[in-house]
């Protein structure tokens, strides 16, 4: 199973909660961070360690090695999640290209989807590996990216800073896409300037706080320089627009865009409705004010 979402969404907080609910389904429950991107080898090593100190082998330096990792997941029953997955991928590609030496995890997802196990991968992260599509056919593979809190989640968090009340609240959490990272990040900017900055809201004023725009500039900062290009040409677009717009509007080949849009859906950064797409409010904002900068 794969959680993709923009920063901030709550994967890993919807993940932790599940994780609750069904770590008594399981022998073994573990969380690996990707933040530091480990290598393989590296990631083998800790889990094959963790499962054989509970199996209680000895792995001494006069004993053999442990099994290899997939054999431990065939034998036990585990749930292994695995957080900051895009740490694996390259930037500046399309999205799901593993960074050179990292190529070792395609194979052990290949091996979860094609071999006989009786374990569970969470994989969480702002993109998703290749080996798992989006629309999966296979009913053991699943798919979710997330969306944000409805009108009545995002009200909570603005009525943790005193915000609840003031008018138009709930156009701002539409505003923010119910984000959670976005809605406490804007709500901290009107907290720290006195709560006069909520005057602007009611104007359809996109805010941008300095934390907000260093969490976009991380997830813009992933993507390919084809990618940028049909990202820029949707910032300036003022309604969702199809395919044959977007070609007509631009000089990249047809193959390229449509690489690119999967690439950024995959990346969570645009959004499909029906045959057209678009991207945030809060993006759009923050890549029209780079380009201003940029001039």
């Amino acid at each position: 199973m794969s959680l993709t979402g923009i920063s901030g969404i709550g994967k890993t907080t919807l993940a932790a909660q599940l994780i609750q609910q069904i770590k008594d389904d399981f022998e073994y429950v573990v969380w690996h961070s990707l933040e530091a991107s480990p290598t393989f080898a590296e990631f083998e090593d800790n889990l094959i360690q963790f499962f054989s100190q509970s199996e209680k082998l000895d792995l001494s330096e006069n004993n053999q090695k442990g099994l290899p990792l997939i054999k431990y997941l065939q034998k036990h029953r585990c749930l292994v999640v695995l957080d900051d997955i895009h740490n694996l991928f390259i930037n500046g590609e399309f999205a799901g290209k593993y960074k050179q030496g990292y190529e070792e995890y395609r194979n052990l997802f290949q091996q979860i989807e094609k071999l006989s196990h009786q374990s569970c991968f969470i994989l969480i992260g702002w993109e998703q590996p290749r080996e798992v599509p989006l629309n999966s056919k296979n009913p053991l593979i699943r798919s979710l990216q997330l969306k944000g809190l409805d009108v009545a989640g995002g009200r909570e968090i603005l009525k943790d800073y005193g915000l609840e009340e003031f008018d138009n609240w709930e156009a701002l959490i539409q505003r923010y896409q119910g984000n959670p990272l976005y809605l406490k990040t804007v709500a901290t900017l009107i907290q720290d300037l006195g709560g006069w900055a909520s005057e602007l809201l009611p104007h359809d004023t996109i805010l941008l706080p300095e934390d907000l725009k260093d969490v976009l500039e991380r997830q813009c900062d992933r993507i390919s320089p084809l990618e940028k290009q049909v990202i820029l040409l949707l910032a300036q677009e003022s309604k969702p627009v199809n395919l044959a717009k977007l070609l007509e509007n631009s000089i990249i080949p047809a193959t390229d865009l449509l690489n690119a849009i999967q690439s950024l859906s995959r990346r969570c950064l645009i959004e499909q409705q029906a045959n057209f797409y678009t991207i945030s409010l809060v993006l759009k904002e923050y890549l029209i004010t780079a380009i201003k900068l940029a001039q």
